[in-house]
């Protein structure tokens, strides 16, 4: 078991990473959904990511910035929580490895649409509307269907993470009961993007969005200012 200062420290550090992805993570998507792209105008959107290409990049490498810090954040709250709750601390470890893996290769339509404006010789085969087209319908997949499948392991991260905090009283038992809400909060807005996409997405998305908010940020600044309350509450390492 890691001593007390050790656990201290890796809980501050899971604070920094917690708020370097969210800084980076939150300013690639609201360039990439604000500047760059533009629900059902395929030309627009195209002019867009033409005028500023170099911030195009930034945002994509943003995006990717962010969910590395995700998978060294869900790191070092394993070897934390481990010790204590192995199953769970597993279960939010490999969640966010799958997310981080399924959100890296969902910014591959952002590439291959800064690829498609190109001046490459072969891509003339396609008249500009029809590459103008394709650009669209990448980025409606990127922020569409691609965002959702890696949304469908936010629930289990941020519901083990409540359940540890529950468990452990490692934090205020608010902040996990909100985790907990904000990971179901997510899964029925997963669900209706999949199965009910008729029945007010944006509202849903938006609902999702608020709950992550009271449940993420409070707790990511705990983190940074308190850390966690140490030694940790709770049974047998192997029990969840």
């Amino acid at each position: 078991m890691p001593s007390i200062s050790s656990a201290s420290i890796r809980s501050r550090r899971a604070g920094v990473l917690w708020l370097l992805a969210t800084l980076t993570g939150g300013m690639s998507l609201m360039y990439l959904r604000s500047h760059a792209y533009m629900p059902g105008n395929a030309a627009a959107t195209a002019n867009a990511i033409l005028a500023d290409v170099l911030a195009y990049r930034f945002a994509i490498v943003g995006a990717l910035v962010s969910q590395l810090a995700m998978l060294f954040l869900a790191l070092e709250l394993y070897r934390v929580f481990a010790p204590v709750a192995r199953t769970l601390a597993r279960v939010l470890l490999v969640s966010m490895a799958i997310s981080v893996a399924l959100a890296c290769a969902n910014q591959l339509p952002n590439m291959i649409a800064l690829l498609l404006l190109g001046p490459e010789p072969y891509l003339q085969v396609f008249t500009q509307a029809q590459r103008e087209t394709l650009v669209l319908l990448l980025l409606r997949v990127q922020n569409g269907v691609g965002q959702g499948l890696l949304e469908i392991f936010w629930t289990p991260f941020y519901m083990a993470l409540g359940l540890l905090v529950l468990r452990t009283r490692a934090l205020p038992r608010v902040l996990g009961l909100l985790l907990v809400l904000m990971g179901t909060g997510f899964a029925v807005n997963i669900l209706d993007k999949l199965l009910a996409p008729q029945l007010y997405p944006a509202e849903f998305t938006q609902l999702a969005m608020a709950l992550g908010a009271l449940g993420a940020l409070p707790t990511m600044l705990w983190l940074l200012v308190r850390g966690l309350a140490l030694p940790l509450a709770g049974g047998d390492a192997a029990d969840a």
